[in-house]
């Protein structure tokens, strides 16, 4: 059998943690063995808002925040793993929960919370944490990290993919059929994250299932155009955001700026289309070879979004099942896949990515105590 790995992810849209154990062979095939999804507990978020809104590491605040994930992340890993003696998985890889990513900042920042000794102690496995930081060292923008596993994965001689994951933030990979090409990625725009904003101001939902919301009203052009103003779309990869950029204090001005009143749900069709519109916007206009979009992440679930995405690019738009892979275990399965890496010393970001000198291990390392 092969050695066996746990993938741990909290994404930006604050919904939860996905947890995957998963084995890599040598011809690239990715078995999922187990897979969970734990949504975080209410009495966590009051802190974790409080957190992003003043990120603050010497906070009493950031500590409570830390050491809460830390035992959130270590209760997944372990009803994850109830069929599973520990003995059999070599490493756990956590990404953690992103307070703030500033790669163009000086220095270049980037800070994630879950407190990995935690996790090394509670389930007696070491962990992989830390993963974006040695990328940046290197000149690199530490993100998006998910387009060395996509390519590893999902390329195929057969047809040049895009791979659009739609979390909290939306990024696409684009994998080229001719192996010699080099892979694209970076983040596109908004994903869930400015959605589920709108929807908690409005009607006290934490998201909008399926899209229903958005999917009952249209789109308005004029905000929809403002929307794209915005000089994100323009500037060249490699980029990657913080999710604040796109925050509900910007669409907010952005609706000022309109001029119009609009009802609640025409704007949360309005962001949907956004979102659709600018994950095309960056496919278009660096990706033109590309005949077929598979999704990944929770966006994949928002009919709205993918309804809009279809209509926009006119390109067949499936998800990542087609390829083997639940859009919903893609992004942990990468944080697996990345321990892998880093547990037999091999480099995992892609420089043409994320902008880094060179190809580099990522991640750090805390053993169980």
């Amino acid at each position: 059998m092969h050695e066996l790995y746990v993938g741990v992810m909290s994404g930006t849209s604050l919904d939860g943690i996905d947890a995957v154990l998963a084995s890599f062979g040598p011809d690239r095939r990715v078995n999922i063995l187990n897979w969970l999804f734990e949504p975080y507990p209410q009495e966590i978020y009051p802190d974790l808002r409080d957190l992003l809104e003043d990120p603050r590491s010497d906070s009493p605040i950031a500590c409570r925040v830390d050491e809460m994930l830390g035992n959130l992340y270590a209760q997944a890993v372990v009803r994850l793993l109830e069929q599973c003696p520990k003995e059999q998985v070599r490493a756990i890889g956590i990404h953690g929960q992103t307070i703030i990513h500033r790669p163009d900042a000086d220095p270049p920042f980037t800070w994630q919370v879950g407190n990995s000794k935690v996790v090394a102690r509670t389930t007696g496995i070491p962990v992989v944490y830390d993963l974006r930081r040695a990328d940046m060292v290197a000149g690199g923008q530490g993100a998006p990290l998910a387009p060395a596993f996509h390519a590893h994965a999902f390329q195929s001689s057969s047809e040049a993919r895009a791979v659009v994951n739609i979390g909290g933030i939306s990024n696409v990979t684009y994998l080229p059929s001719d192996s010699s090409q080099d892979i694209v990625g970076f983040d596109t725009g908004p994903g869930n994250a400015l959605s589920d904003q709108w929807i908690r101001k409005h009607r006290g939902l934490e998201y909008d299932a399926e899209g229903k919301w958005a999917m009952s009203a249209r789109a308005d052009a004029c905000l929809l155009d403002q929307l794209m103003k915005d000089p994100y779309f323009r500037k060249p990869a490699p980029k990657s955001l913080d999710s604040r950029t796109f925050s509900l204090n910007w669409l907010e001005n952005q609706v000022q700026r309109c001029g119009s009143e609009l009802d609640a749900a025409v704007i949360q069709r309005t962001v949907a289309a956004f979102t659709a519109r600018s994950i095309w916007w960056g496919i278009d206009l660096w990706m033109p070879q590309v005949k077929k979009i598979y999704l990944c992440g929770g966006g994949a679930h928002n009919h709205a979004i993918v309804a809009d995405l279809r209509g926009e690019s006119g390109l067949e738009v499936v998800s990542t099942e087609e390829l083997g892979i639940l859009p919903d275990q893609v992004e942990a399965v990468v944080f697996a896949w990345l321990a892998q890496r880093r547990m037999t010393n091999q480099t995992a970001n892609v420089p043409a990515v994320t902008g880094a000198s060179k190809a580099v291990v990522l991640g750090s390392l805390v053993n169980p105590v």
